[in-house]
């Protein structure tokens, strides 16, 4: 595992060959490879098809996986397949007809993510890291802490992403089996019912309180609740946090 010094951001020590192969491990959905020109400015031009083919027929000799191939508006190339070994190969190019190029996988199709809530700060993301792993047998991408703006406490969120789309409804840390949020990044929370299933506009329930869930009038003087997960806070709870930094602190 790779830690950043502020122990705000933890990244997979893995390359991303090795974790792309370990998806056989795992419930995964269609890997796609997202090749781009080595030159960020750049484009990879419109390429004959046929001319590309024999290119990765060459290449690639697990290429008879591969399930579609299109150009972006971008002029990149996603190459899609449901094979971990032929995505490794497909990792592995640096040219594609003479362009010099980089391939990068996506992970939204073969990684999951979730919130572990009020993990002591003083523990780094690293400890984690290591306990979920040994304990639950996953691996793990990326960490990433949450921290609310102007808040001093010594607990915090911590966002895991894992290899594999299959979520369990518990994870087992430091001898406890502690629930799990999915993650949705940026999601789109109706203010009216305060679920994630459709905008405002739409909703024809009663307004509820987003603190405890119920409908009432003025200021709420019960424990609070959510009504997707049922914890003990807000129903806005997460999307009232920040990043620290969403971006790999490597990459400036």
């Amino acid at each position: 595992m790779q830690s950043s010094p502020s122990e705000k951001f933890l990244k997979s020590g893995k390359s991303t060959n090795e974790l792309v192969l370990r998806l056989g491990q795992n419930e995964y959905e269609d890997i796609n490879i997202l090749i781009s020109n080595a030159e960020s400015n750049s484009k990879i031009p419109q390429l004959n098809p046929f001319t590309l083919q024999s290119f990765i027929k060459e290449k690639v000799n697990r290429h008879t996986s591969i399930q579609n191939i299109k150009f972006t508006r971008q002029g990149k190339i996603i190459l899609t397949t449901q094979d971990p070994v032929c995505a490794a190969q497909l990792l592995n190019l640096e040219t594609v007809v003479n362009i010099p190029v980089s391939a990068n996988v996506i992970w939204e199709n073969i990684t999951s993510r979730f919130l572990l809530y009020d993990i002591p700060t003083k523990v780094s993301l690293l400890e984690v890291a290591e306990e979920l792993t040994r304990s639950n047998g996953i691996n793990i991408v990326e960490m990433r802490r949450f921290v609310k703006q102007n808040n001093t406490r010594e607990t915090s969120p911590v966002l895991v992403t894992k290899l594999g789309t299959r979520l369990p409804g518990y994870m087992k840390i430091w001898f406890t089996n502690q629930k799990i949020q999915p993650f949705i990044d940026r999601p789109r929370q109706c203010v009216k019912c305060y679920s994630f299933m459709h905008p405002s506009r739409v909703c024809e329930k009663t307004p509820i309180c987003p603190s405890c869930g119920e409908i009432h009038s003025g200021r709420c003087q019960v424990p609070q609740k959510c009504i997707n997960c049922q914890g003990e806070h807000s129903s806005i709870y997460f999307v009232q946090f920040t990043y620290y930094d969403l971006s790999d602190p490597k990459e400036g």
